[in-house]
């Protein structure tokens, strides 16, 4: 019995201790990062019939700016497709290429085979 009362103190001695004390937090200082220009992309493509294709973005595709040999800028948006990378615009016109190769459609359902061209 003086056992089970010694032990009984000594868990209750420790659990006090246990409560009083709390636990060392270490805290980082907030370090700050400056947000840098995201850096333009650029795609070339050539067409039939002497067409060039220079696709640039600067939000890994998310959005992009189709200029032609013509000097006709026209903006897209990442669209859905089965494979590859599509960027589309609500007017119709499109591009949407994998592994090199691809389509563009000015007007839609007119579509133009196409061909990256590295620099």
């Amino acid at each position: 019995m003086k056992y089970l009362i010694s032990s009984s103190l000594i868990a209750i001695a420790l659990t006090l201790t246990g409560c009083n004390s709390s636990p060392i937090q270490s805290t980082k200082p907030v370090e700050s990062t400056l947000s840098t220009p995201a850096e333009t992309q650029v795609i070339n493509f050539v067409g039939p019939m002497d067409l060039t294709i220079q696709l640039k973005s600067s939000d890994n595709f998310e959005t992009a700016e189709m200029t032609d040999n013509s000097g006709r800028v026209i903006h897209l948006k990442a669209a859905v497709s089965g494979s590859g990378m599509r960027l589309a615009n609500d007017d119709g016109v499109s591009i949407h290429f994998k592994n090199g190769e691809g389509i563009v459609e000015f007007i839609k359902d007119k579509s133009i085979s196409i061909i990256e061209v590295k620099k």
